[in-house]
């Protein structure tokens, strides 16, 4: 199975709002080599990877509009095994990173850990790759609905950049509304 596709059609599509973003974000990744998509081997990286992205969209939606994130380790174990892969090879892989800590006695613990720093570092690599006042642009736009202006469903990643480039002024009032979300994404982004 092809882990590329895979994480489009069974995690990013799973919320089709933020597939347009999630794609933008993850078509970065892959370019700037922090997800490998196109060998194997890489498969539970690159799905803590995307759960760990749907994670910090769901803090975002947590900050802003006082939703639950409901995503979490059991998503995790679930698309892995969808994949064939087991506990023990998800194990292996959290002892392949020093930075993931083990409990040898809570595999779920482990999971969980690793899906922390994961978030953690997806964070961070978003920041390098886009500033905090454009990832609050685009987190914005695809989670809000704009419903009392009109309705807009993005076809393409480019439709969602051209809209949010034609409404700099509007986000820029919306950012000034929320400054603990904007202040929350400059200071990393911390679930």
């Amino acid at each position: 199975m092809n882990i590329d596709s895979y994480i489009y059609e069974a995690i990013f599509e799973e919320k089709p709002k933020y597939k347009v973003f999630y794609e933008l974000i993850w078509e970065q990744f892959k370019e700037d080599g922090f997800v490998v998509t196109d060998e194997s081997g890489f498969e539970t990286d690159a799905v803590l990877k995307a759960v760990a992205l749907q994670n910090l969209v769901g803090e975002f939606n947590y900050r802003l509009y006082d939703a639950v994130n409901e995503t979490g380790f059991e998503d995790v174990l679930e698309y892995l095994a969808n994949l064939g892969i087991d506990e023990t090879e998800i194990l292996e892989y959290c002892k392949e990173n020093p930075q993931i800590e083990i409990d040898e006695e809570d595999f779920e613990l482990t999971v969980k850990n690793a899906l922390d720093y994961w978030t953690e570092i997806t964070a961070d690599t978003m920041l390098e790759a886009f500033s905090a006042d454009d990832i609050f642009d685009y987190l914005f736009t695809a989670t809000y609905d704009f419903e009392q202006d009109f309705t807009f469903d993005f076809e393409d990643t480019d439709e969602f950049q051209a809209f949010v480039d034609a409404n700099t002024e509007r986000l820029d009032e919306y950012k000034d509304e929320y400054p603990s979300v904007i202040r929350w994404i400059e200071s990393g982004m911390v679930c």
